[in-house]
């Protein structure tokens, strides 16, 4: 979620009751601290639903006991409230909690934790998109987005919190299988699907996501643990979590601890996720209080990242995303593509006590395969070309190659169609004609990223421009055929890694006669592209 009140909200996904289920769910950044005459103060809203009304939801065997050990692992915070009871795990019940919070929190830098521990569902919006839903305890199936807590909507609540620290963790599911529960119609729209259902990390608007399972995988409970496996290590994570060991534990290194051991526990079945750009300092302390600098710490949250493995002076850190503690000092840091072994990135890194260095900028983007349309006008600019063309519209498509063959390098072919009609002057009157034309062009650009998934991409492109001009009457048909130099700037937007929305400025230079003598020609166009990355 771009918050845009610079609120943190972590969605972490946890546990699938007694068999398997997923979660999924987003957080997002955090403000530096505002100046204020109150000490802050730490808030916990704890929700945990084992029974349900409808009995198409089947009871939970963990949820109130993992609400309520995650009461008790708080005890440094000054307000805890769980909810665990059935009249206290209602809808209005749980927004009427959610309001009374809003109005303890004193200060900007009050830290708030929201967790609900709860069957999860999706509905279909009337647009076709998917909406993450939490079932409480009164949620019918039939009317999950009239009866159910929206988790954009609890997003939405927690932006507006007076807070700027607030982490929301949902122990949900949405699959269809364990701890969740969706309509059939809709299960059986989903099994239709060539790819499979969006990633929560691509559907939310967080800038930084916790999972503890990837999509497509299964959460599970476990009556060993006597709490779902993920939240389970959360727990044990406040206790021996502080990675940089400077005195507290934060969600992120509560997170990063549960993350591996339960990828271990599950023999690798459950794989939690996390996407984060600023993680690194979390302000967000859910034990202890830093008492000293704390280890250098490097680290990644971004989706790109996954599957990574770090190497530090030739020591095994982990896979990414995630983070890890390291030494002081000069280091020798490798980034290695896990499944291969191949080399992504080296180099030497200088650490000292309390950095936090980001790996994502480190790391090579991945080469990608893009197609484009694009509509815009085409408009003659130099003397000639005003009187012998007309202003037209152009449609086109374009194929192209993203970090290829070197990151941040895009090779394209475009072509483009161009077609209108118009007048040119004879000796004692005008004739009218129409214009067809053809611009086949290929092309390099260089990416430059602004972040927030915005970019600017200067690009030059080589082309053949064709335009035939069909005159009414017996005048004879016209045609030309020239070599195209085209400097061009775009301007896009990435609101996934999939779709790609962008803005073409474009200037062709050509030599050619066109009314006159033969001469330089100038052109330009204006095109909106959209793009999808295969």
């Amino acid at each position: 979620m771009n918050v845009r009140w610079c609120v943190v909200a972590a969605v972490t996904l946890a546990a699938c009751a007694s068999s398997s289920g997923l979660k999924g769910a987003p957080l997002s950044a955090f403000a530096p601290e505002g100046i204020t005459d109150q000490p802050p103060q730490r808030h916990a809203l704890l929700v945990g639903v084992d029974q349900f009304e409808d009995g198409r939801f089947q009871a939970l065997h963990y949820a109130g006991a993992d609400a309520r050990a995650l009461g008790l692992a708080l005890g440094e915070f000054d307000d805890v409230r769980a909810l665990v009871r059935p009249e206290e795990t209602r809808r209005a019940a749980i927004l009427e909690a959610l309001e009374a919070l809003e109005k303890r929190i004193r200060t900007p830098r009050d830290t708030v934790l929201l967790y609900f521990s709860t069957h999860g569902s999706l509905v279909q919006r009337p647009g076709g998109d998917l909406e993450r839903v939490l079932v409480v305890g009164d949620t019918r199936l039939d009317l999950l987005r009239e009866t159910g807590i929206s988790v954009d909507e609890l997003i939405h609540r927690a932006e507006k919190l007076p807070s700027r620290r607030v982490a929301i963790v949902l122990a949900t599911c949405h699959s269809g299988r364990g701890k969740s529960r969706i309509l059939d119609s809709l299960a059986q729209a989903l099994a239709s699907r060539k790819a499979t259902p969006p990633r929560l990390e691509d559907v939310s608007e967080a800038v930084v996501v916790l999972s503890a399972a990837a999509f497509g995988e299964a959460a599970r409970e476990d009556a060993t643990l006597g709490h779902d496996v993920y939240t389970h290590f959360l727990l044990e994570g406040l206790r021996a979590g502080d990675r940089d060991q400077d005195g507290a534990v934060t969600i992120s290194e509560a997170h990063d601890y549960a993350r591996g051991r339960t990828w271990q526990f599950t023999e690798g079945q459950q794989r939690p996720t996390a996407e984060s750009t600023i993680l690194g300092v979390d302000p967000i302390v859910l034990r202890g209080r830093r008492e000293r600098m704390g280890l250098p710490v490097i680290f990644s949250y971004a989706h790109s990242s996954d599957g990574i493995a770090v190497r530090l002076s030739g020591q095994e850190k982990g896979v990414l995303p995630g983070g890890f503690a390291a030494d002081t000092g000069t280091q020798r840091l490798e980034l290695l593509d896990s499944g291969t072994g191949g080399l992504l990135y080296a180099g030497d890194v200088q650490l000292n006590p309390g950095d936090r260095l980001e790996l994502h900028r480190l790391i090579p983007p991945p080469a990608r395969l893009e197609l484009h349309l694009e509509a815009g006008v085409f408009m003659p600019l130099s003397n000639d070309a005003r009187e012998g063309l007309p202003v037209a519209p152009v449609v086109g498509i374009r194929v192209r190659g993203r970090n290829w063959p070197v990151p941040h390098l895009t090779s394209e072919i475009d072509v483009s169609i161009i077609g209108n009609s118009g007048t040119t002057a004879t000796f004692d009157s005008t004739l009218p004609y129409k214009l067809f034309g053809v611009h086949l062009q290929g092309g390099m650009g260089w990416t430059f990223e602004l972040g927030g998934g915005a970019f600017i991409e200067p690009q030059l492109r080589l082309g053949y421009l064709w335009l035939w001009r069909r005159f009414s009457g017996a005048a004879a048909d016209e045609s030309l055929g020239a070599l195209t130099l085209s400097p061009a700037l775009e301007l896009g937007l990435s609101p996934s890694d999939a779709f790609r929305l962008g803005l073409r400025f474009e200037t062709s230079l050509f030599s050619a006669r066109i009314e006159g003598a033969k001469a330089l020609q100038v052109v330009a166009q204006i095109s909106l592209l959209v793009g999808y990355s295969f």
